[in-house]
Order: C-alpha cells, then structure tokens, then sequence
C-alpha cells in the first residue's frame, strides 16, 4: 500500500511509516509533495516550542473550524500567518508564562503582515494550551517586532476574549471587510 494511503488511513505519521516499510525521510519527502500532513505531526516531533506552537494552532483549528491551514495548503511554517478566515490572515501564537522577579507576563513575536494576530497564553506555569488565555490582536494596533504582556497591562486586558467567541468575532470584522470598513 502507499504511504500516502497508509497516512490518510491511519492518521499517524509514524504507523504510516512502519507498515509501509519506508525509511523515515522518504516518507516525508512523499508526504510532503502529497500535502497530506497535518499539524498534530509537528506536535509529535518538534521542539518543545514547535510542540506548543502546534498545540495552539490545533485548538485555534478547533474553535474556528472553517479556518484554512496556510501551513498545509500553502506553505509549510509560513512566516507571515498561520490561517485564512474569510479572506483574513491570521497567526497564531503560542507564549509559557514567564515570572520576572515578582511580575509574571508573555512574550510573543509580532512580526508580519497577518491581519490579526490570535495569541494563546499559558494560565499557569506548566499547564501549557490547557485552558489558555486568548487574545485577538488587530494588526492594525500593532507596530513592534515583540510584544511584552503582562497580566495588568492594556493588551492582556483590552484585547482578551473567550475562546468561544473567537468565531463569533472574526466573524464580525469578515462583514466588516466584506463591505471595505476593514
């Protein structure tokens, strides 16, 4: 059987590999031309960072499921954005929660011409994308490279929504750019 239907029967990239006898990097190589992977193997592989980052993006996936996968239809790890929601861009980023001497914050890349940025943010140490923090950050009121966000500060508190409402919200600014206001 072919390793792209052993994949797409299976779901697990390592499985695939198995029965299909391949050697591991000739099976990506045709993965890869096939465009069949899916975010949950760079959880499975990557970096701690890369595992998160993954991990946010599948729960982004999970809570705007008409989302389109830039990273799987159009390029892999796309620099500029993650998403396209309604002919908007989005990246979606993933921050641990850090402690400073007596203030704890987030740090996130901000970089790109993406529409918005979606950041998931770690509650409390260690307990990365379980029931994160959510912010929905307009590209429009965003000019550094990093941004710095602290839990008493104007992006923590002006820009968080539920995870829930994220949907309902893109939603919104897809009528708003539908008719030019956006």
């Amino acid at each position: 059987m072919d390793i792209v239907d052993l994949y797409l029967e299976h779901g697990d990239f390592r499985t695939a590999v198995r029965l299909s006898g391949l050697p591991m990097h000739i099976a990506h190589i045709k993965l890869r031309k096939a465009g069949v992977l899916k975010i949950t193997d760079k959880i499975k592989f990557g970096s701690k960072g890369a595992k998160l980052g993954g991990q946010a993006e599948q729960l982004f996936q999970t809570l705007v499921p008409d989302a389109v996968d830039a990273n799987a239809l159009f390029e892999k790890n796309n620099p500029v954005y993650d998403f396209v929601f309604k002919n908007m861009t989005i990246d979606v980023k993933y921050s641990s929660l850090y402690s400073g001497g007596n203030t704890n914050y987030w740090r996130i890349r901000c970089k790109g011409k993406q529409d918005f940025i979606v950041a998931f943010l770690e509650r409390e140490q260690s307990t990365g994308v379980d029931n994160p923090y959510c912010l929905l950050l307009p590209m429009d009121f965003v000019d550094m490279k990093y941004m710095h966000i602290s839990p008493n500060g104007s992006w923590f508190k002006e820009f968080q929504v539920e995870p829930e409402e994220l949907r309902g919200i893109l939603n919104d600014y897809a009528e708003l750019r539908e008719i030019g206001q956006f």
